[in-house]
């Protein structure tokens, strides 16, 4: 019999699953469409079947795998920095020491984000798909086993469920999980537990296909009840993990987490629903239509490639057959007096192809292409004409980028940290910041754009005051060249470490300085030395005399 406990939790993961019910049937759409290798929701293909037997256009999955990889080129790129360590302290993060040490800590977890083993790149690009596809996804981070590393994983959304606190951050996540035999055995072995009765059953070759049965867990995290920071061990941490053997009714492991252990990105949430809005359920209507039509199409240009043709017969008749390529027995009476003749083919594909390219342009419409094409610069293009794209494209895609970094690349970093900072990856704080809490701020194209924008205007500014500057170069004194300086790392990516601190700055203007009244003093004894050499000369050759 299961215990109050376990009966507790299953009940809450139930609550969760009936909470997505009214969602399974538009997520099945959608994949059915956009993402097959999904379309799990209500049906369940067995591994290796074929699916997409009902896609007629790519349109719609060319358009969402476009949408994906953009996220991933925008919010989290390989090829560029796009998170910043730094303090809650504005104060700090201007000194030196905590400027090198807030760059090697970022060095370092940018390694750990990228190593091979940490699977971030496959998994994260998994969750991009299901975002765009179905609003949400989910990707974990952990510790990997050898606790020498970062591991990434990520799950179909058919297999999990989320609930939301009072605030509106989603702080409930179920996973559901359908186990081989050695896989069931193994989590047991694990935590060093015996295995359930259902599953020692198997083991034992009790029942029907025990070596092809699937044994259903689930892992639940919830919030931690008795949280209370600061503390060590369990109550310390603000989540508590629970892993349910559901046919053996047991909990087989408890466990917890000092950050929630997810990622769970939401594309665009209304008020009162957990799940997200998605760019691809705005194109579900047109991208079914355009399956619709795909199928009209190609059947219409068989037709006129291969059009069904009639025959005569004095005795057999048969169905209308009017597919490409069927033949039709007809009557000899009604034949006209021809042995053989074929069906009017429509000549309407012009018009179809018309109607499908306008469908297909309101799919990609859906899934943001022409709004990612904006900050696209020509040398045709002003300054001016560049700034205003850009300032359309951020209000456009703002809203949109500002969710992703707080629910997902902001959850990436905090997480990430969080778990290398306790395994002791990084080197010792600065004093300065012994109490410091540790922030991050993001290089998205939000953030890109505006820094751009900034130095647009810093350029144009400069060349406006030019002819002034020329007949009153005082005027330049306005700038602050040193804070100019020292912010361009940022405009252009550059580390924080290649420039040098401003104690070393001073000491090198204050040793530039030093150097050049050297130089005026010796310039200025310069005649005066020669003077009084000439005197001695003249002294040696009045002794000589």
């Amino acid at each position: 019999m299961a215990d109050d406990r376990f009966k507790k939790l299953l009940d809450r993961n139930n609550s969760l699953i009936a909470k997505r019910g009214p969602w399974m049937n538009f997520w099945q759409q959608l994949a059915d469409v956009m993402l097959p290798t999904q379309a799990n929701f209500t049906t369940k293909p067995n591994p290796g079947e074929a699916r997409g037997q009902t896609i007629y256009d790519g349109t719609p999955r060319l358009a969402l795998r476009d949408l994906s990889t953009t996220l991933d080129g925008l919010i989290k790129p390989k090829s560029a920095s796009w998170f910043d360590v730094v303090t809650d302290n504005e104060e700090l993060n201007e000194i030196d020491e905590v400027k090198v040490w807030l760059e090697e800590v970022k060095s370092r977890m940018w390694n750990a984000i990228y190593r091979k083993d940490a699977r971030f790149i496959q998994r994260s690009g998994e969750v991009d798909l299901n975002l765009a596809c179905f609003g949400w996804g989910v990707l974990w981070i952990q510790e990997n086993k050898y606790r020498n590393g970062l591991l990434f994983r990520s799950f179909p959304n058919s297999t999990c469920a989320i609930d939301e606190n009072e605030e509106g951050i989603i702080d409930t996540l179920s996973i559901e999980e359908h186990l081989t035999l050695p896989q069931a055995i193994n989590i047991y072995r694990k935590v060093g537990k015996q295995p359930s009765k259902c599953i020692a059953d198997a083991m034992n070759g009790v029942g029907k296909n025990y070596k092809d049965k699937n044994f259903k867990f689930v892992h639940l995290v919830l919030p931690n009840t008795d949280y209370q920071a600061g503390l060590i061990g369990g109550r310390g941490m603000a989540f508590k993990s629970c892993l349910l053997d559901v046919e053996g009714e047991q909990i087989v492991e408890e466990q917890g987490y000092y950050e929630f252990p997810a990622a769970v990105p939401r594309w665009e949430t209304a008020p009162g629903e957990v799940y997200a809005r998605s760019p691809g359920m705005i194109a579900l209507p047109d991208a079914q239509t355009l399956q619709a039509m795909g199928k009209t199409l190609l059947i219409g240009g068989q037709r006129a490639v291969d059009p069904p043709i009639w025959v005569v017969n004095d005795s057999v008749m048969s169905p209308l057959r009017t597919f490409p390529g069927g033949v039709t027995v007809l009557d000899a009476s009604d034949s006209g007096g021809s042995p053989v003749g074929s069906f009017p083919v429509s000549t309407n594909l012009p018009l179809g192809r018309e109607m499908q390219m306008d469908y297909r342009a309101m799919v990609e419409a859906a899934f943001f292409k022409n709004v990612f094409n904006l900050p696209i610069e020509t040398r045709q293009m002003t300054a001016t004409e560049i700034i205003a794209r850009k300032e359309e494209f951020i209000r456009i895609i703002g809203p949109v980028f500002g969710r992703l970094e707080s629910d997902y690349i902001g959850h990436i970093a905090e997480r990430s940290f969080g778990i290398m900072d306790r395994a002791g990856a990084f080197p010792p704080r600065p004093e300065q910041m012994i109490d410091a809490k540790v922030t991050f701020t993001f290089q998205s194209p939000i953030q890109q754009a505006r820094k751009q924008m900034e130095i647009a205007g810093l350029a144009q500014s400069l060349q406006f005051l030019a002819p002034l500057a020329e007949v009153q170069p005082e005027i330049l004194d306005n700038f602050a060249g040193d804070e100019i300086t020292r912010d361009a790392p940022q405009w252009g990516g550059m580390p924080t470490k290649w420039l040098r601190s401003k104690k070393a700055v001073e000491e090198l203007r204050a040793a530039r300085q030093q150097g050049a009244v050297q130089q005026q003093q010796l310039a200025e004894a310069g005649p005066l030395t020669q003077s009084l050499k000439n005197v001695a000369q003249a002294e040696s050759l009045l002794a000589q005399t």
